[in-house]
């Protein structure tokens, strides 16, 4: 289906959501309005307002999501136009500006050519690391109560 065809459907789609909620709008005002001159059961009249207020929703729901598809396809219709404009202007342009026989990134050169740096030893580590596996150790130390430590005079 060509995205015109589609545009068309939804649209259509769209309008008669649009006059279902109108049609369900002018049947809760009609309600509303016989409640107040008092010519229906009122607990009847609520229900069938609850009804129709919660199928208006469903509707004013599905037409919101019609009305971002109807959006997005109008986009990429847009997009479709102009693409061939986009597309004769860069021809255009290639054709005005000659291919460039220079590197201009020459000077990034040296930096890509350079050999792969060592891999960094476990002794190189940052020694903040050393100081998170001594904590977990002191952690986990489960017999022995904190005064009974042998390294809790050194921290004062």
């Amino acid at each position: 289906m060509d995205l015109k065809d589609e545009l068309e459907r939804l649209r259509e789609h769209a309008l008669t959501l649009d006059k279902a909620v109108k049609d369900l709008d002018y049947e809760i005002e009609r309600a509303v309005h016989s409640v107040a001159s008092g010519s229906t059961d009122t607990g009847r009249a609520i229900s069938i307002l609850r009804d129709r207020q919660n199928d208006q929703a469903g509707l004013m729901y599905d037409l919101g999501k019609t009305e971002a598809q109807i959006e997005d396809i109008e986009n990429r219709i847009r997009e479709q136009d102009e693409r061939a404009q986009e597309i004769a202007a860069v021809e255009r342009w290639e054709a005005a500006v000659p291919v460039a026989r220079e590197d201009y990134l020459d000077w990034l050169r040296p930096v890509l050519d350079a050999p792969e740096p060592p891999e960094h030893d476990r002794d190189d580590r940052d020694r903040h690391h050393e100081g998170e596996e001594r904590m977990l150790q002191d952690m986990h130390r489960e017999d022995l109560e904190p005064e009974d430590y042998l390294d809790w005079w050194k921290s004062r």
